[in-house]
């Protein structure tokens, strides 16, 4: 029984030798294997029971192969960005499937020689694609199965991975969310002067658009507006200021960008007036409706002359938009486009859609109804007192300070008080009588307040009887302007409904009686210090609508719209943006933070498995996130062709998780881990197996030789 059990014994040493060769046979071969792991090959006895204490059974030897795969390999770096590694613990997740279903089971590699193959998907050169979670713009996590709405990174499932594919990435375009500017304005410059700075911006859809933002010097010293008309193809161009209570209206302005001349009959509507186009010019009315105006184009033969001619029909039609205010009129930059500026008075709705040529096509870029945004008072030049009554007698209001009482007879009794005669009756509607009433208060503001001389203060009618038709307008209204000097006053009318119900309304606030007292002036834009240096901006945004090119709104409007522009004039106390000095208009830098659409060039991966696209305009935007999968006992993963493994019930199920984090490594961008096989060992070990084999085999021809001459001797 020994002599065979030392040949059995020698066997097991031959075949545990040739296991161990076996093993460094392939280590020597993946010498230059990415991400390959050593083998070892570790030996165990065999032991036979023995059945007597004099005589020993021989039992023999057994291989135990394992590969080192916990083992962390020398990173390397390459020439190619997809070229990804694992610093520390961790493995790809991978599938031999470029889109997986649920048949395609889920590996894992370390060999990370990633590239894009003709399909766009990143696969390594075992043919194995690289699986991650899709991310949106901002990097966070979201479901490959869009009909998901919550991602589970915990799970390794198609509806949460999908496999990385950079065709798919498309371009991108920027909006200009952000516009940064500095100048110096010149602190000699006389009221009324104007500079600009021209912009450019780009749209969600990644067009460029120009805006020239201008800078107009206001009669108060070290105090400048800002002015800006809607860019070309858009319909309006709101300017505000953030404040405690919310943001403000500073300016806002629509346009009509007229690209042909109108037809006959077509109309434009404007807070509620149609203005219809009619070359009679012996007709005032169009079809007995007093909404309707007709306006006149006989004998014109260019677009210019059809604006003017609209421009002059609406400004005579509506109080709201006398020549005095402003409100509309024709752009000092186009001839073919008309400019609607609210004054404070009131928001302005404008519809074009129904300005059409003889084949029905538009003849305006505008081609919805847009609505022109009220300006805060606190913006506001003027300020306005409806009256809807004739005051009665005793009714008061104070006006900078100086009290003005209503009276139908004289009372020298009531100085310092100053009397205001009623015409007519107290109290009553008569248009005409109200008219005279007011004639009366005006007259007596100006004899008896020097800074209410000029246009200081003026009579006019407001828009509350347009429908009466042209030039039955009467004057109900008192138009209060702000100071040259820039210093505010008080008007208190809350005394003027002693005797009347709300005989007196200020059209710029909800309708009904006054109670407090209005402060009249104006907040300027800009504000500098005595030194140059900018004391306050009162600027702060750009709202743009209606892109003609179907570009979204920088509105703020959330899911719909884009973000508006903020402007960024400096810093208040810094001279790092605007600066008012005694030197000429010096432009320093425009700066913005939008871009044009650019196509997919690159990848950049960080430390944390972040896998963001750069575009050739320089954008990058987030696409995926690669998760590295981790393991109780790495050492029992199975082994699979093409340097993968599988989970195993003694290895665990895998863990996900985001790189850098916990016990996952991080991932190094153009890097690869090197086999883990060193040859001087793998060398050193093959003599070793090599003698131990020679000595086994020595073991089996020395036992052969003692059983033939056993056999010898029973010859």
């Amino acid at each position: 029984m020994s002599l065979f059990g030392a040949l059995t014994s020698g066997v097991s040493g031959l075949t545990a030798q040739s296991s161990a060769m076996g093993a460094i046979s392939d280590n020597i071969t993946n010498v230059s294997t990415i991400g390959y792991k050593n083998t070892r090959v570790d030996f165990q006895t065999l032991v036979t029971a023995q059945t007597s204490a004099t005589l020993y059974s021989a039992g023999g030897v057994q291989s135990s192969p394992r590969q080192d795969t916990g083992v962390q390999g020398l990173l390397k770096s390459t020439d190619s960005q997809t070229d990804l590694s694992l610093s520390g613990s961790g493995f790809f997740v991978v599938n031999g499937a470029a889109e997986p279903s649920v048949a395609n089971e889920f590996l894992f590699t370390r060999s990370g020689s990633f590239f894009q193959d003709a399909d766009g998907f990143l696969r390594n050169n075992a043919g194995f694609y690289l699986q991650a979670w899709p991310t949106d713009a901002l990097g966070e996590v979201i479901p490959s199965n869009e009909s998901l709405t919550v991602p589970n990174q915990n799970v390794i499932s198609t509806d949460y991975l999908e496999s990385v594919n950079l065709n798919r990435v498309g371009g991108t375009a920027t909006a200009t969310s952000q516009l940064s500017i500095g100048a110096n304005l010149p602190s000699n410059d006389a009221a009324g002067t104007t500079h600009r700075t021209d912009v450019q911006f780009f749209d969600t859809l990644g067009n460029a658009n120009s805006m020239s933002i201008q800078y107009i010097k206001s009669t108060v010293d070290n105090q400048w507006d800002v002015a800006l008309e809607p860019p070309s193809g858009t319909a309006t161009v709101k300017l505000e200021t953030t404040a405690t209570s919310g943001e403000k209206v500073y300016k806002a302005v629509g346009q009509l960008q007229f690209t042909a001349r109108p037809a006959e009959g077509s109309k434009v509507v404007v807070d509620g007036i149609s203005y219809v186009v009619d070359s009679d010019a012996s007709l005032v009315e169009s079809n007995g409706a007093t909404s309707t105006k007709r306006w006149n184009t006989n004998g014109n033969l260019t677009i210019a002359q059809d604006i003017a001619d609209l421009v002059a029909a609406i400004s005579v039609s509506d109080s709201d938009f006398t020549t005095t205010f402003g409100r509309v009129k024709v752009s000092p930059a186009s001839n073919q486009t008309i400019l609607f500026e609210d004054d404070g008075t009131d928001s302005i709705t404008v519809d074009p859609i129904g300005l059409l040529d003889t084949l029905g096509a538009s003849v305006v870029r505008q081609q919805k109804s847009f609505q022109v945004a009220k300006r805060d008072d606190s913006f506001s030049e003027y300020r306005q007192l409806h009256f809807p009554n004739n005051p009665s007698t005793g009714e008061r209001i104070t006006v900078n300070g100086i009290v003005y009482e209503f009276t139908t007879s004289a009372n020298t009794s009531l100085a310092p008080v100053i009397e205001v005669e009623i015409n007519g009756t107290g109290g009553s509607t008569t248009a005409a009588e109200i008219a005279a009433t007011l004639a009366n208060f005006e007259a007596a503001l100006e004899a008896n307040d020097p800074e209410f001389a000029g246009d200081a203060i003026r009579l006019r009618a407001s828009n509350q009887d347009k429908n009466l038709g042209a030039g039955a307008f009467t004057n109900d209204t008192v138009v209060f302007k702000s100071k040259a000097n820039g210093s505010d006053y008080t008007i208190d009318e809350s005394l003027l409904a002693a005797n009347s119900n709300a005989n007196a309304q200020n059209v710029l606030k909800s309708p009904g009686a006054i109670t407090t007292a209005v402060t009249v002036g104006t907040d300027h834009a800009i504000v500098f210090d005595s030194d140059g240096i900018p004391n306050a901006f009162n600027v702060a945004e750009i709202e743009i609508t209606d892109f003609e090119n179907g570009a979204a709104n920088m509105d703020d409007v959330a899911v719909t719209g884009s973000p508006q522009i903020t402007l960024d004039f400096g810093t208040v106390g810094q001279a790092n943006g605007l600066t008012q000095f005694g030197s000429a208009f010096t432009p320093v830098f425009t700066t913005q933070n939008g871009s044009q659409f650019g196509t997919f060039s690159a990848v950049t991966v960080t430390t944390a498995g972040l896998l963001t696209a750069l575009f050739s305009n320089g954008e990058s935007r987030p696409v995926f996130q690669i998760p590295v999968a981790t393991f109780v006992n790495v050492n029992s993963l199975g082994a699979r062709t093409g340097n993968v493994w599988n989970s195993t019930e003694l290895s665990g199920d895998p863990t996900l998780r985001e790189a850098d984090s916990g016990l996952s490594g991080q991932i190094i961008q153009a890097t690869l881990e090197q086999s883990t096989v060193d040859i001087g060992t793998e060398f050193t070990k093959m003599i070793i197996v090599q003698r131990a084999f020679s000595a086994s085999a020595k073991i089996l021809s020395t036992a052969d030789e003692m059983l033939e001459e056993l056999l010898r001797t029973k010859r």
